[in-house]
């Protein structure tokens, strides 16, 4: 018995210094195999005192295969564009150094190979090498607002995460096709023109998320091209200041080429901000009316498919401008002193969905301007506004009459307002000075009126006029406070 767990305890110690050594080998194997991955830009000969130009150490180091690994503390200043072959560079782990941009050009130009469309596995064969770079604690500045940080350029799968661009022309702009971009905990601001730029691109499954951008002549632009399935959400996204004073807006989408497209997004969870600077609202949306005649139904410029989900809009004079937008959810959002208009819709749309929102202006100050304006029509072309609802929403503390549903002026060609539904609203206003609801088209048919609470001073709460009307259902509403 005794010599039996003898045995067994020298058979134990054995298995023990077997599997040791194995599990030893593995680690160093492995830590070998991540230390070699890395292109250390100091043994390129890169100085990192913000004087010396460090552009040659950098291009060198960008012939090699791996990831760019920068000196912490370390500033490197850099005059040329450093191209980076996505098969071969693997990211940049930044280490909190920095950048210094010498002349407007781009710090790092991020080239793959993805040119078929689609993310499904069989577009992407031969393109595995590319997959997922990282870029990581990079710091990218100049000191005359001149330059880009990154530029995105038949990219797959790379990953922005906890970096800081600033004092530049752009932060991030993405060209040609692109796929499954994440940008993540990044702190982006202070750029004479664009933080985040879609560039005429070609790009499916965007994540922008957590990332505090502010301070730009617009803070996230889409500009034609062909974008689909991109999440913005929970971010803090601030304008209200731009180094040549010329905000527009904190979002902005474009489809103003044939063809161009921006659709199946979601931006749900953003606070977004102004201080009265943005001169085209916060969120502005505008796509280009063709004539039918002269393109296909396909190639129409579309913006749709999108929805606003639990953001938060202050501290403007426009929130939220459409211009011939469709399938759009607007819900659950906070809109805060917005001093000319709240929501603007222009030209048309359709299958758009305003519901549970809350449009308020300072506490007994009754300030904010009006909630909803539709000025439709476009000379030249026949438009119409419809599919539309602005139900379960609370508007209070204002001055302006609230509703107003017009055809634009000056606008001779048909503009048709049909199937709408307008329930179960609180309007709050003391001091409007006309119809606290007006509605006045050329054509009006398919809409209902219902269960909603008005209080207003004014001698009028609802004006519905039209050279045609038909199928319209007023009923059940309250109407309190009029003189």
């Amino acid at each position: 018995m005794k010599n039996f767990k003898w045995k067994e305890l020298i058979f134990t110690l054995i298995l023990m210094m077997i599997v040791g050594l194995i599990i030893g080998y593995s680690l160093a194997t492995t830590k070998s195999l991540d230390q070699s991955d890395y292109i250390e830009i100091h043994k390129f000969g890169a100085i990192g005192d913000g004087k010396t130009d460090d552009t040659l150490a950098f291009r060198k180091a960008s012939k090699e295969r791996g990831i760019i690994s920068l000196e912490s503390g370390k500033t490197y200043l850099i005059s040329k564009t450093i191209f980076l072959d996505l098969s071969t560079i693997k990211g940049i782990q930044g280490n909190n150094a920095k950048i210094l941009v010498r002349g407007d050009i781009p710090a790092f130009h991020l080239t793959g190979n993805k040119l078929e469309d689609g993310a499904e596995p069989p577009s992407n064969v031969g393109l595995e090498d590319e997959f997922s770079a990282v870029i990581e604690g990079l710091h990218v500045y100049s000191n005359n607002h001149q330059g880009t940080a990154l530029v995105l350029d038949g990219s797959f799968g790379v990953n922005i995460s906890n970096s800081h661009f600033y004092s530049l022309k752009k932060g991030i702009e993405l060209i040609n096709k692109n796929r499954n971009v994440i940008f993540t905990e990044n702190q982006i601001w202070d750029m004479a023109d664009y933080a985040i730029h879609y560039n005429n691109t070609n790009t499916h499954q965007s994540i922008i998320t957590n990332n505090h951008i502010s301070y730009a002549k617009i803070a996230i632009l889409f500009e034609n091209g062909d974008v689909h399935n991109t999440q913005l959400n929970s971010n803090d996204i601030e304008v209200g200041h731009s180094e040549n004073d010329n905000t527009l807006n904190a979002v902005k989408v474009i489809a103003s080429e044939v063809n161009s497209q921006f659709s199946q997004a979601q931006i749900v969870g953003n606070t977004i901000e102004d201080h009265f600077h943005a001169k085209e609202g916060l969120l502005n949306f505008y796509a280009e009316t063709f004539d039918p005649s002269k393109i296909g139904t396909d190639d129409v410029p579309y913006i749709g498919m999108v929805e606003l989900v639990g953001n938060e809009f202050s501290g403007s004079s426009k929130a939220v401008v459409l211009e011939n937008s469709n399938d759009l959810i607007v819900n659950g959002n906070t809109f805060k002193i917005i001093t000319e208009v709240f929501i603007s819709i222009f030209t048309g749309g359709e299958g758009i969905n305003i519901t549970g929102n809350t449009f308020s202006g300072k506490i007994n100050k009754d300030s904010g301007g009006r909630v909803l304006e539709v000025k439709g029509g476009k000379t030249g072309f026949n438009s119409s506004f419809r599919y539309f609802m602005f139900n379960n929403n609370s508007a209070y503390n204002l001055s302006e009459n609230l509703i107003n549903i017009k055809r634009k002026d000056g606008v001779k060609e048909e503009f048709n307002v049909s199937n709408l539904s307008m329930s179960n609203n609180i309007f709050n206003t003391t001091k409007a000075t006309d119809y606290v609801i007006d509605i006045n088209v050329p054509s009006l048919t398919n809409t209902i009126f219902s269960s909603n609470i008005i209080t207003t001073g004014s001698n009028n709460a609802l004006k519905i006029t039209g050279e045609n009307e038909s199928s319209l259902v007023i009923r059940d509403n309250i109407v309190n406070g009029l003189e």
